[in-house]
């Protein structure tokens, strides 16, 4: 039988959320795809619904972030509840359910319907990315020779008709995002390593008629009859997460009636009355972390999301971590993929992710105890350590995603102590560093911090972050410390002809029609405002187009100057009236500090894995 053939750059396994995410990457810089997922349609109800700031922040990105964040219900208050002696619950304590200024945005909750649906409308607008419903992958072969198409995959069809249609997909690289049972993964011979606990919970979401006070608050409560989690939704839905007894959970898992998960939340909110008048849906889990070692074979065949790892859905991390993963790795293949970096960018996405799968499983286990542990009846800091309270503020602080860093690599510079030394490194040459003393307040290899700055040319307010789109471009973050002082601005002067160099590597980089590995350079200097002129800037800042003017939006000033040697944003990043230059990934992670003398650095970093005029490439690793 002759199979039909298609020739794609990438082909995704599962239109989850971490098959969305890469899919709009792929979408976003033109790279031509195919999509494919066993179901009929998107996820309807049910499955994830909690949204950290990060990942608003990567969505916004992508301009979806405000349109989801003005629909989800914001999860402001947490409050812990415990049982009396007399069987009732009382709150015991309020906190916050984010820590503050960490991001412009707050965490919140959607369902994941919603969001795949946001995602949905975005591929809609792509004539590169092709999504197939009711098709799975049957048959994976990684070619061994060098060809354009290394990765042959078959795929089946389920028509209408009841009837099955094979054709053949022939991929530059293929991306498993199909969930904790994988079929990618098992065809690479790959298993998820851990145990599952003997624990089981219910999950039901439901509209509730209850007089319990705090239903519109993220609720932890430890009872006799079970520990519960009240996860209030958009609109009136709310989401209860139960503990079963063994007993209970075989008889849900007999029946898999919803009414008997509705009976244990009743019996847990004694003495308030409850009552599911609309329930939406329901399942059961059992309590288990298990981790995937390796999330790549052979740079061409990669997982992501639940296909890595698979954890409780108690801190709301599953489909965040998921969406993370292909925001790291899709900007990677596209600039392999269009011939902007050598393939050997690719290995980083298994040393970037991996810690964070592996942070992220001890952290589960951590809120897993803690929810199921007493709390203590000493206020004393070292009884405190490791309960409940302590993994709820690790929660929002250093597992939010807001704080994520990745360590040294190809992609990220090392910082003056990291530098190797030895006689065996003496006669290499010495590789960039970053100065992080210039910016004390920036981590490198962490996403970069928002602040909000005027623009000089109309005095329009805009955060940092949102002007790092996810186009695909990195992006050269001048402060510019306060450019009245003559001494400052010939340095920014200097800084200005050397990006201006027809002869540099950022202007050859610069010169290709395309966005992907692109250097967009933006200034925010601490002078005052009204007293810089824009067009007496270097023209690099302001540059110019025949059909399309003057670029107005690269030239920034701090929102509100404290002094005139130092300005908020600069205040905020700790950085000197000095200056300092800050490269940025496509991801919005840093990777790069130095001083405005520094863009020799700056290029050497660059020319370790960017391609400006390399030819045959494709088939390196």
């Amino acid at each position: 039988m002759t199979l039909d053939e298609f020739n794609v750059e990438v082909l995704i396994v599962g239109a989850g959320p971490a098959g969305l995410m890469a899919a709009t990457w792929m979408a976003q810089t033109g790279i031509k795809t195919m999509l494919v997922d066993q179901k009929g349609l998107r996820t309807q109800c049910g499955h994830a619904d909690g949204i950290e700031s990060r990942t608003l922040e990567i969505l916004d990105s992508f301009r979806l972030g405000e349109s989801i964040y003005r629909g989800a219900n914001l999860t402001i208050d947490l409050c812990l509840w415990n049982q009396l002696e007399n069987g009732d619950i009382q709150r015991q304590t309020v906190l916050n359910n984010a820590s503050p200024g960490l991001s412009r945005y707050h965490e919140a909750t959607y369902g994941q319907g919603k969001i795949e649906e946001n995602f949905l409308k975005f591929l809609q607008s792509s004539n590169s990315v092709e999504v197939r419903w009711n098709t799975v992958p049957v048959k994976l072969d990684i070619l061994q020779s060098c060809t354009d198409y290394p990765v042959r995959v078959v795929i089946q069809t389920k028509q209408s008709n009841a009837e099955c249609t094979l054709a053949t997909v022939n991929a530059k690289y293929v991306v498993g995002c199909d969930g904790a049972r994988s079929w990618v993964r098992k065809r690479l011979g790959l298993r998820l390593e851990g145990n599952h606990m003997d624990e089981n919970w219910g999950v039901i979401d439901v509209i509730p008629a209850t007089n319990f006070p705090d239903i519109r608050k993220r609720c932890i409560i430890k009872s006799e009859a079970g520990h519960l989690m009240i996860i209030p939704r958009e609109e009136r839905l709310v989401r209860f997460y139960v503990q079963l007894s063994p007993g209970a959970a075989a008889l849900f898992r007999a029946e898999y009636h919803p009414k008997a998960l509705v009976a244990i939340v009743k019996d847990i909110l004694h003495p308030y009355s409850f009552e599911a008048p609309y329930i939406e849906w329901s399942t059961i889990y059992t309590v288990g972390q298990r981790l995937c070692p390796a999330l790549s074979k052979h740079n061409r065949v990669f997982l992501a999301g639940d296909a890595v790892h698979t954890h409780s859905p108690k801190a709301g991390k599953g489909m965040n971590v998921s969406i993370q993963d292909t925001y790291n790795l899709g900007w990677k293949l596209a600039s392999v993929i269009k011939g902007k970096a050598i393939p050997s960018i690719l290995h980083t996405y298994q040393a970037e992710r991996g810690a964070v799968a592996r942070r992220l499983i001890a952290f589960d286990k951590r809120m897993v105890m803690g929810i199921g542990e007493k709390e203590p009846s000493s206020d004393s800091t070292e009884q405190k350590e490791g309960t409940l309270r302590a993994i709820l503020k690790e929660e929002n602080t250093s597992e939010s995603g807001s704080r994520t860093y990745y360590q040294p690599s190809l992609l990220v510079t090392r910082t003056w102590d990291d530098r190797p030394t030895g006689k065996r490194h003496m006669l290499k040459p010495m590789l960039p560093h970053s100065k992080t003393n210039l910016a004390i307040n920036i981590v490198l290899g962490a996403r970069l911090p928002n602040i909000e700055v005027l623009c000089q040319s109309d005095s329009r307010p805009y955060h940092i972050q949102r002007l790092l789109r996810s186009t695909g471009e990195w992006y050269l973050l001048i402060l510019g410390g306060d450019i009245l002082q003559k001494s400052q601005m010939v340095r920014l002067e200097s800084l200005g002809l050397q990006l201006g160099r027809t002869d540099s590597l950022i202007y050859r980089i610069n010169q290709q029609n395309d966005s992907v590995c692109r250097i967009s350079t933006f200034l925010v200097h601490c002078a005052p405002r009204n007293k810089v002129e824009l067009m007496e800037l270097p023209q690099v800042f302001i540059p110019f187009d025949k059909k399309l003017g003057y670029d107005y939006w690269k030239v920034f000033a701090d929102n509100e100057p404290c002094s005139e040697e130092c300005g908020s944003a600069h205040e905020f990043y700790g950085v000197s009236a000095e200056g300092c230059m800050v490269l940025v990934r496509p991801d919005q992670h840093v990777a790069f500090i130095g001083s405005l003398e520094d863009l020799p650095e700056v290029e050497s970093f660059l020319g370790n894995f960017m391609i400006a005029s390399i030819e045959g490439t494709e088939c390196q690793e």
